[in-house]
């Protein structure tokens, strides 16, 4: 085996060290906070730039938009509405709007004038999930109450089929591949269903089991759900778990990940690139996992129960609903500020995505010679590699130049290592306790010390006395191994032959009885705060 370089002894860890990912979600910091009047049901950010926020509370949806100082903003306020809302959802445009009611309808709603174009009347309980479909703008699907699953024209208003979804409440429809007729939808009854309305040709609902591709079983009832993209796959989220289906093979189950948080999981959605998933809680907690493994990469502290979330389009932030009326959108921190044409701090991932208000403007372009500077000159061996670099080794490894502790403890010459590491002015107390620990595991730390001279022994204890109280408890107990066995085994010390190495036994016995006293003084601190603690 090859000769292994002596290394500084690692210091424990007190904290497990975090992945990129995991500091990438630490960064997300609260940017909106608003508080409406009632109970917040869902969230939904337009598809469409500048990706407005819609909040649904009470008997309105309140529209929220980035100002000139990158505060939120009620751009509009859309409250023609009978009875409470329960749902929204944008169209691919973000020209129109889906809002369901309580009282039964879905409103069709153009965003820019805040006028309700049409009703969509047909459900005998209130509407809890609406959806546009993906390929065709013209038509749009609603969930309900009593479970049934409701395609209309846009245009027309028109009910186009009617389909006995589900026994219980439908909480969750979006749109599958495969065209205007291909759904997903869940609900209460805990039944995942991926549905094709082409085989049941033109009947009703006697047709419902023929049109339902695969059915799944959650295993309690469904509150919230998410489709990758392509629709193969699905994401569920009820009672405390949330699992990942594939629709395309039948319904098997990939993944489950159990006890994801300590009550209900009211929120599952995913994010731009659907690599990662984000789940809000009744407990009082929103987590983010890896979407591959469901691997849990950060959580956040909410300040109460959360009802609903959203991701933005451009992935760089999210909002939580909660129950007490509250809601809070976090978004990603550059670790480099900007500033904008009024002074404002903007975050230079924000000019890319539109979220600095007026004043984000492109970034200027680099000066002349910043190349230089920073990406010209990152490559060679000192080079980290990046997360994407492919790391190829060299044939022959780069040889690295041996210093002099490593020789002589390489040509096994103990006692020039030992002078090297006492005598070196420059040389690091932790490589040389490393250095005691090789000597310790060699079984030479013995002979080494004992057939020392008068100088060299003087100069350990010098050193030693260096090294007294100023390293850890690992590296102490080195410390303590080598003066035991300097003062038991060396002849010089026995006793001291010199006058040298007299005061310096004299001076480490001072700095033990200093180290006594303290270790006193602290016991009866000890027993103080323990008598305080008891009471």
């Amino acid at each position: 085996a090859e000769y292994a370089e002596i290394r500084a002894l690692p210091h424990p860890r007190r904290f497990a060290e975090l992945t990129p990912e995991a500091q990438h979600y630490k960064s997300f910091r609260t940017l909106w906070k608003q508080k409406e009047t009632s109970r917040v049901v869902a969230l939904a950010f337009s598809p469409a730039k500048p990706h407005r926020l819609a909040v649904v509370s009470g008997t309105k949806v309140g529209i929220w938009t980035a100002g000139k100082a990158g505060s939120a903003e009620a751009s509009s306020s859309i409250s023609k509405f009978k009875d409470l809302t329960q749902c929204v959802a944008w169209r691919s445009d973000g020209k129109l709007m889906l809002a369901g009611e309580a009282g039964g309808s879905c409103a069709v709603v153009e965003t820019e004038n805040r006028q309700v174009l049409r009703r969509f009347r047909g459900h005998g309980d209130a509407v809890t999930c609406c959806s546009f479909a993906a390929a065709d703008r013209s038509k749009a699907a609603t969930g309900g109450r009593d479970g049934k699953l409701r395609i209309w024209d846009v245009a027309t208003s028109e009910l186009v089929r009617t389909v006995d979804a589900h026994s219980d409440c439908m909480k969750v429809l979006t749109p599958g591949p495969g065209g205007p007729d291909v759904w997903i939808t869940a609900g209460y009854d805990g039944k995942v269903r991926f549905w094709d309305l082409r085989l049941g040709g033109g009947e009703e609902s006697a047709a419902a089991a023929s049109m339902a591709v695969a059915t799944v079983d959650h295993g309690s009832p469904v509150e919230s759900g998410a489709a990758f993209p392509g629709g193969a796959l699905f994401a569920s989220a009820g009672g405390t778990e949330v699992k990942l289906w594939d629709l395309a093979s039948g319904g098997r189950i990939v993944q489950t990940l159990g006890d994801a948080h300590s009550k209900v999981v009211t929120s599952v959605c995913l994010d731009a690139s659907a690599t990662v998933l984000l789940t809000a809680s009744f407990d009082g907690f929103a987590k983010v996992y890896r979407a591959a493994g469901l691997e849990h990469l950060w959580t956040y502290k909410l300040p109460g129960p959360a009802t609903c979330a959203a991701w933005r389009p451009d992935g760089k932030a999210f909002a939580v609903g909660l129950d007490d009326g509250q809601w809070q959108m976090r978004q990603w921190k550059s670790p480099a500020g900007d500033k904008g044409e009024d002074g404002t701090a903007v975050q230079a991932e924000d000019r890319l995505s539109g979220w600095g208000g007026p004043s984000a403007t492109p970034k200027a372009a680099p000066k002349r010679g910043a190349y230089n500077k920073t990406d010209g000159h990152m490559r060679g061996m000192d080079a980290a590699p990046a997360s994407d670099d492919e790391v190829v080794e060299p044939e022959r490894p780069f040889k690295k130049r041996e210093s002099q502790l490593d020789f002589f403890l390489r040509k096994f010459e103990y006692r020039k290592a030992l002078e090297y590491i006492v005598t070196t002015q420059s040389f690091s107390q932790q490589v040389g306790l490393a250095a005691i620990e090789e000597l310790l595991q060699r079984g030479a730390l013995e002979t080494t010390l004992t057939e020392i001279g008068e100088t060299l022994c003087l100069s350990v204890l010098r050193w030693l006395m260096k090294v007294f109280g100023g390293t850890d408890t690992l590296q102490q107990q080195l410390f303590m191994e080598a003066l035991h066995t300097l003062l038991d085994c060396n002849k010089c010390l026995q006793p001291p032959s010199t006058a040298e190495l007299l005061e310096a036994v004299e001076r480490l016995e001072n700095k033990v009885t200093q180290e006594l006293k303290i270790q006193e003084v602290l016991m009866e601190t000890g027993g103080m705060l323990k008598a305080v603690t008891t009471l």
